[in-house]
């Protein structure tokens, strides 16, 4: 069979990591990719979407690794406006799933869940009934976000993920899964299910003066400490064990009873079946990158 993905960012057509994750897709042959992304860089968006002016979509031809030109829309909004032309104006069909990223810079913690543009395009395609994930990578002060060969391993990790979504959907009980790579991948890189830190940053308000003498403001963040309390976290996960995080999220915000045994039941269930796409991801992930591999060498081979 067949699967119809839709591949967006908010990070625009430029992006390596993006465009990595656009070659591992292809590789992996699980169907067709549709590309929509916003036509500007839309980092910390969050979920909003344009209601005041007017959209533009433009068609591009744009080359992608191995594969030669490939056809994509930019949406002149939002990374919620790109998913929601994608798939009411754009498209043909229904995606079966959507995926957003890989991201320029990582997206872990409650915090970003409310402010990612990247998380909110995945987010705009499970409200709307879609099978969706967000995956991004870290890229520490001073490290290069380019070129598009530098992430091919965390591409090719998401591609595999995207399949299986593809072809299981999400467990019952998880609306989306948040997937943060960290910058160097080895063999050695641990992969771990977690659950959301509350903050990665503790936000401060910076005062200057222009040159008329008035007063401008910057927002900035100081990193929160990480302790042992955070073990099994996004943020300690990617942070301290340098791991691949793959946090199960859940969007019932409601504070509502609950048949606590049967939520836990469900919940376990849901937290075996990611458990069990890690295991399959490690084993993938030893295929990649072990010192006798040459998976890579013929995978990057294609015209």
């Amino acid at each position: 069979m067949e699967y119809h993905i839709l591949l967006t960012n908010d990070d625009g057509l430029h992006s390596a990591p993006f465009r990595a994750f656009w070659t591992g897709l292809m590789e992996r042959k699980i169907g067709k990719v549709t590309v929509v992304v916003p036509e500007h860089e839309m980092s910390a968006a969050g979920k909003g979407i344009t209601l005041h002016k007017p959209l533009r979509i433009r068609k591009l031809p744009v080359k992608v690794r191995g594969f030669g030109y490939r056809e994509a829309f930019t949406v002149s909004g939002t990374p919620g406006d790109a998913v929601t032309v994608a798939v009411k104006y754009i498209m043909d069909s229904e995606p079966d799933v959507v995926v957003s990223g890989i991201n320029v810079g990582d997206n872990i913690t409650l915090d970003n869940i409310f402010t990612s543009g990247t998380i909110a395009a995945a987010l705009q395609g499970t409200i709307m009934g879609i099978t969706s994930s967000a995956f991004s990578v870290e890229i520490p002060a001073g490290q290069p976000s380019r070129p598009v060969d530098r992430f091919l391993t965390h591409a090719r990790l998401a591609a595999m993920i995207t399949e299986w979504l593809a072809k299981r959907g999400l467990p019952d009980g998880v609306d989306l899964l948040n997937v943060n790579f960290p910058y160097k991948m080895s063999e050695d890189t641990p992969i771990r299910v977690t659950r959301l830190a509350r903050m990665k940053f503790e936000n401060y308000v910076l005062e200057r003066i222009d040159t008329r003498g008035n007063p401008y403001y910057w927002l900035g963040g100081n990193p929160v400490p990480v302790t042992e309390k955070d073990r099994g976290t996004d943020l300690y996960a990617l942070m301290v064990e340098r791991a691949v995080s793959i946090t199960p999220i859940s969007l019932d915000l409601s504070v509502r009873e609950l048949n606590c045994e049967e939520l836990n039941k469900k919940r376990r269930r849901a937290l075996e079946e990611i458990a069990s796409l890690a295991d399959q991801l490690k084993e993938y992930l030893v295929k990649l990158t072990g010192k006798h591999s040459n998976v890579q060498e013929e995978e990057t081979t294609s015209p």
